[in-house]
């Protein structure tokens, strides 16, 4: 593809954000727009196949980060998946697709986000969404993203959707609607069995365009800065330097590891920091790579299946359910999913017996711990230092207790009868032994967030309007612009973050 030496637009990071800006960029004929990617193509069969997402990282369409050591998890170290290829995560996740709670965006605008509360995101999400399933006046129809409810179930976790009552929960026909809270079936961005990601709904429909380059296999080493104005980026195409001109606005899109680092890299940061690896501080903005959040993940509760466990269906974890750990709560807080696969961390491998097993994995999503992205060094190619800082704050271990315990009750009620021989692990331990199972079995969620913080604060990032503050030209949108992370995952908040950030460069 011809690469000129300046575009109107430069967007940085072809993700779930970045495919949907520089295509609706590109709606403008009038404007160029360059969408630049460290990875290549996502035309791969375990990436088409939903089924095959656990197989993708780590491998060579994954970045390959590790965490540093986590500190209240005995010291292991976690995988931090992040793809490397056009459609970025929504490539290699689980093609789930949940909005989130009303009072995530209205705890945004709260805190001095304006313009990003529920009222002002749910038309957003309804222009987005090709919904196939019962109709809802709250759900979009005519969109560009394909979502459905899954087709013909593995009947294991349609007995997971099933089995709220045995809970005295509720049991919810659709999260994305009026209420998240009960046991449900995932919406799924899967079309005839194969992944419908942003490649399919936004990115490719504008390959034709004569405004619109897509550049893969790139790796982008920072951004040109005239002062504190953004002019353009610097990047390694097959080896070697190269700088683009941007003439109105860079978008950073790369994401909650790649964004603060790209920043960090250009001078933007906190400068004590950059100053001590030889970086020239451009302006100090401590916020960056500060605030990371992710939804954490026990693997896990694994039971043997009585019969031949039946093969995954549609994405292999295709039901979820939204609870609270404790009362007071203006949103859930726990979100177990039903694995149809045995699902473990390396420390407890050797604990289970068997391969014939499903797996409950309970989890957090209001978690309190707070990690961090760091830079290790002023190289462009060297990976950050990711402090995911898992189970830090004490109320987690207590709301992943009380989920724990949920899931262990779902799963010895009579709604798994016909599938459940026993329970591999955890078994019956006291409260010390279970605090110590969760430490060893807890994992990421595959949702970080948070790193480039909204707000109007002194730790903020990027203000209401996504612009980094105090630089001309520059704006961040994807997964790290969320002050607080949503309760649930995070893949459909990072396309609404982007068609809003559509809204607001067309100013």
């Amino acid at each position: 593809m011809n690469v000129v030496d300046s575009y109107d637009y430069v967007v940085v990071g072809a993700g779930s954000s970045g495919c949907v800006i520089a295509s609706r960029l590109s709606e403008n004929s009038d404007c160029s727009v360059l969408l630049a990617e460290a990875g290549g193509t996502c035309v791969h069969p375990d990436v088409i196949n939903p089924v095959r997402w656990t197989s993708l990282f780590p491998g060579p369409l994954d970045w390959g980060y590790l965490s540093q050591p986590m500190r209240h998890c005995h010291g292991r170290i976690d995988h931090v998946p992040r793809a490397k290829m056009l459609g970025g995560c929504h490539s290699h996740n689980a093609g789930v697709w949940v909005r989130g709670h009303r009072a995530d965006f209205d705890g945004w605008e709260a805190a001095g986000c304006s313009g990003w509360g529920w009222n002002d995101v749910l038309p957003i999400y309804q222009r987005i969404e090709n919904w196939q399933g019962a109709p809802n006046t709250l759900r979009g129809k005519n969109g560009p993203m394909y979502i459905t409810p899954p087709q013909n179930p593995n009947p294991i976790a349609a007995a997971f959707a099933g089995s709220g009552s045995y809970a005295r929960i509720p049991v919810n026909e659709d999260y994305n609607a009026e209420s998240m809270d009960g046991t449900c079936f995932f919406n799924l961005t899967v079309r005839d069995g194969k992944r419908f990601s942003v490649v399919d709904a936004y990115l490719n429909p504008a390959l034709g365009r004569d405004n619109l380059t897509v550049l893969t296999n790139v790796s982008v080493t920072g951004l040109v800065m005239n002062g504190t104005t953004c002019t353009g980026v610097r990047f390694l195409q097959d080896g070697k330097p190269r700088q683009i001109v941007c003439r109105r606005e860079v978008i950073l899109s790369a994401g909650v590891i790649g964004s603060p680092q790209i920043l960090m890299l250009s001078g933007i940061g906190p400068s004590a920091e950059l100053q001590a690896l030889g970086i020239p501080p451009v302006i100090d903005l401590p916020g960056v790579g500060r605030n990371l959040q992710d939804h954490v993940l026990v693997a896990g509760i694994n039971y043997e299946c009585r019969t031949p466990l039946p093969e995954p269906r549609n994405n292999g974890a295709e039901a979820t359910l939204w609870w609270y750990s404790r009362d007071g709560l203006d949103r859930p807080d726990i979100q177990p999913v039903i694995l149809e696969f045995p699902f473990v961390t390396p420390d407890l491998a050797s604990r289970l017996t068997s391969q014939n097993c499903y797996a409950i994995a309970p989890s957090i999503v209001q978690p309190r711990s707070r990690g961090s992205v760091r830079l290790a060094s002023a190289d462009p190619l060297a990976a950050p230092l990711i402090d995911v800082n898992f189970l830090a704050d004490p109320s987690d271990v207590a709301a992943m207790l009380a989920a724990v315990e949920l899931c262990r009750a779902i799963g010895a009620s009579s709604a798994f009868d016909e599938f459940r021989s026993h329970e591999l692990m955890p078994g019956n331990l006291s409260a010390g032994e279970m605090t110590d199972f969760i430490r060893r079995a807890a994992t990421t969620y595959f949702h970080p967030t948070s790193t480039c913080s909204m707000g109007t604060g002194s730790d903020a990032v990027v203000s209401p309007q996504l612009q980094v503050h105090g630089i001309q030209n520059l704006r961040v949108a994807d997964a790290s612009i969320m002050p607080d992370i949503t309760c649930g995952n995070t893949n459909a908040p990072c396309v609404m973050i982007a068609e809003r950030a559509v809204d607001l460069l067309r100013i």
